[in-house]
Order: structure tokens, then sequence, then C-alpha cells
């Protein structure tokens, strides 16, 4: 992230995502067709990924904190629950996240690991398909807690079969047993198509452009007439790679 700075303050400079959050657009379309799903779920995965290899894990994975950039490309944001550190063997414990999202083992208070990530992306991976959570998503939080620690998920039948395997090895309760820990995620027959190199060098095309870039930088171009304002005069540091 880069930052600049003047005497008394500093200011760090963001991504610009105009695409919006994973969460607004299924909002809009009520829910998204398999090659969206399919798409988004292996970005993420691939976020995921590179996030517990530096042992890291996010512990707020929901629709909210998935954005999309104007190519379409997905990014996870919003780290502020993040805890860095975490091994298979330095487990953490915390009631931390968005309720609805939160992996057996968090609401029991038991310690846990990566595994957490990897339920919510099930949770996430239904909502993309169906609109909704595979659980009780209620004010009475008694029911959630016993829909998730207790109860079986419910997904559609008419969903895509290795759609509805991917999503039920996410969600199993068993965080050593579920599907990102236990096995290669790369693997399953959901991502058969998904060319994972191609991926990760932002080289496969998004199935969905929100914005044109054409449009977007016609909306932000500076009238002929008025000068430009210069973000960075004045400051007596600059990040070279913000410079560029």
């Amino acid at each position: 992230m880069p930052h600049t700075q003047s005497r008394k303050r500093a200011y760090f400079i963001m991504e610009y995502l105009s695409g919006g959050s994973l969460e607004a657009l299924i909002e809009t379309n009520g829910s998204l067709n398999i090659d969206n799903v399919r798409f988004y779920t292996a970005e993420i995965v691939c976020g995921l990924q590179f996030l517990h290899g530096h042992n890291i894990v996010h512990r707020d994975i929901k629709p909210d904190n998935i954005m999309l950039d104007a190519d379409g490309h997905i990014r996870i944001i919003d780290l502020g629950l993040a805890q860095d550190g975490v091994t298979s063997s330095n487990n953490i414990t915390g009631v931390t996240g968005t309720f609805h999202f939160m992996a057996p083992e968090v609401l029991r208070k038991r310690g846990y690991g990566t595994a957490v990530d990897w339920w919510s992306l099930g949770i996430v991976v239904s909502e993309m398909a169906t609109g909704h959570s595979p659980f009780y998503t209620g004010s009475v939080s008694k029911m959630a807690y016993r829909a998730i620690t207790k109860g079986e998920p419910e997904i559609p039948s008419w969903l895509d079969a290795d759609m509805q395997d991917l999503i039920k090895k996410l969600l199993c309760k068993k965080p050593q047993k579920r599907l990102g820990v236990s096995g290669n995620i790369r693997e399953h027959p959901f991502f058969t198509t998904i060319g994972w190199e191609d991926l990760e060098e932002r080289r496969a095309q998004p199935p969905f452009i929100p914005f044109r870039p054409v449009l977007e930088k016609h909306l932000m171009q500076w009238p002929e007439e008025k000068k430009a304002f210069n973000p960075i005069a004045g400051f007596n540091y600059v990040s070279p790679s913000w410079a560029r």
C-alpha cells in the first residue's frame, strides 16, 4: 500500500475498486451463474492460500469483504480482524468475525486455525449460487448457533452436483477434515476448467466486467480549462511506488 506524508499527517493510498462488493452483486442479481461462481471462488481460493501461506487467518471472509476491480477480478479486503503467526501447531482463540459466517469451532470457543476461512468460503459460495446462506440467518442467535454447530447445510438439489459437493466439503464440521485444510482444493472437480497459473498471473478473463475502462477514464478526466490537482505536491516523503 503506497503512502505519502507531510509534517503533520500521513496518508495511505488505497486502490480504487470500482466494481463494488460481491455482496452488492449478489443483491442486484439474486444469485450468480455457475461460471461467475466458479471464477470468483477460484480467485478467493488463491487469495486465501496466499494469506495462509504467510500464516495469516482472515477471520471475516464474507461477500462484504470481497470486492471487484474495474476488470472484474477479486480483491479480499478488510484485514482488521486478521491474525498472523497462525500455524498448524499454533492455534488461536476468540469469537471474532461476522456471526453467520463463523465456523463451529469459533462459536464453541475452541482453538482454531486457517480452517475457519474455508468454512466462511463455503457460506460465500452458497450465497453466490443461491442468494442465501445454507444455515438459519434470522435474529434468534440460539437458533443460528444450533444450526451452525449441529445442523446440516441446506443445499438445493438443483445446484450443479460438483458445486454441491464443494459446499458440503467446505462446510465440514470437523476442521481437520474440511476441504482447504484436508486435500488439495484446486483438484476438486468443480474447478476442472480453471487454469490456476493463468488465474494467478491475471491472464484469465473474468466472466463479468463491472465497468468498462473507457467509461471510467472518461468520468475521471479533468476539464481542460482547470489545472489538475497534484496530490503529491508539498509532501516531504512520497512512496516511489506511488510516484510512478
